[in-house]
């Protein structure tokens, strides 16, 4: 079995607590075959957790196929599930995927152990899923089927967010500014005290791709070997902007995620984005509405402000089922 890559694996640097236990469990579970649910906010490094895993495995020469949930039709997953046979296979962002998606997920898993109890030669697929919902309100919600969850869930790795691992961040800096200069060619530039202060005290809501791109931005300005405290303001957001995730506002919060969405699509051909992003908010409205409501659909479409007839046609079309409605009578009651 191939050691782990730390140096080469930013999740895993730091002496914190959380990176300590994260190095554990990555190398307990690239022994094994069984599937892995990451669990994480977003930029967190799963998907890079994810490879090394595969990469530290017996199926390091066969292919890692990576299938982003949110875009991925059912019939272009399928052919990257066979193109995976042998290797390791990443649902990425799996409670934002098709109902049709998850149901294929699903077959592929009981395929795979059917191979794996009959005894066929050749090594069965191994699932990666990554999500940043957390497994309880998963469940909670219906997101996912548990059925679902209980076969890839066995083993589920917990990846911190960077503001409860803040004392790794002088050593994530300084890996950041290393592999900069290995792909730019330029002298490793280093933080000086009072920018390394100023990196300390954000709050880092992006997490570690947020502070890579800090990294790459500031160094990119500098015109000292040390990275200076001006430098680090200029790339970081104004002030009045540094407020914690949870607090915006819906709007920022829907601004923040489109931003991101656009540039992970940067050189994609886009053609239906707006029925994309408009399924996606739809979505996850009508569940969280049906949740509070505890699936009566007459009370979801009031609170919606929209017709009965129409809920029930959004519910169809995003195979939102369990759903229950009452007599219109009972309904005037509430």
């Amino acid at each position: 079995m191939k050691p782990l890559q730390v140096e080469s694996c930013a999740p895993l640097l730091g002496d914190s607590g959380a990176a300590q236990l994260l190095r554990t469990q990555v190398a307990a579970f690239a022994e094994v075959d069984t599937p892995v649910l990451l669990e994480g906010e977003r930029g967190t490094g799963r998907e890079h957790l994810a490879r090394l895993l595969h990469i530290c495995s017996r199926r390091r020469q066969a292919a890692f196929i990576r299938i982003d949930a949110e875009f991925a039709d059912t019939e272009r997953a399928a052919e990257k599930l066979r193109r995976a046979h042998g290797g390791s296979v990443l649902l990425k962002d799996l409670p934002h995927g098709t109902l049709r998606l998850r149901k294929l997920l699903m077959q592929w898993l009981d395929k795979n152990l059917a191979l794996l109890t009959s005894g066929e030669e050749g090594m069965p697929l191994r699932v990666f899923a990554t999500t940043d919902v957390e497994l309880p309100r998963l469940i909670e919600a219906g997101l996912v089927a548990p059925e679902l969850l209980q076969k890839l869930g066995v083993l589920r790795l917990s990846v911190p967010p960077l503001r409860e691992r803040s004392a790794d961040i002088p050593r994530l800096c300084e890996h950041f500014l290393s592999e900069l200069s290995i792909q730019s060619g330029a002298p490793i530039r280093t933080l000086a005290p009072r920018a390394l202060d100023q990196v300390m005290r954000y709050s880092w809501p992006g997490n570690l791709a947020e502070l890579r791109d800090v990294m790459r931005r500031a160094a990119l300005r500098a015109r000292e070997p040390a990275i200076q405290l001006a430098d680090v303001e200029m790339v970081l957001p104004p002030l009045h902007q540094r407020v914690p995730i949870e607090e915006l506002s819906l709007a920022e919060t829907v601004r923040t995620k489109l931003r991101a969405l656009l540039q992970r699509l940067e050189g994609y051909p886009i053609t239906d984005l707006y029925e994309e992003v408009l399924a996606h908010v739809e979505r996850p409205l009508l569940e969280e509405v049906l949740l509070r409501t505890a699936g009566n659909q007459i009370k979801a479409a009031t609170m919606l402000g929209i017709n009965r007839n129409t809920l029930r046609k959004k519910l169809q079309l995003y195979a939102l089922g369990g759903a229950t409605s009452e007599p219109e009578g009972d309904a005037r009651k509430c």
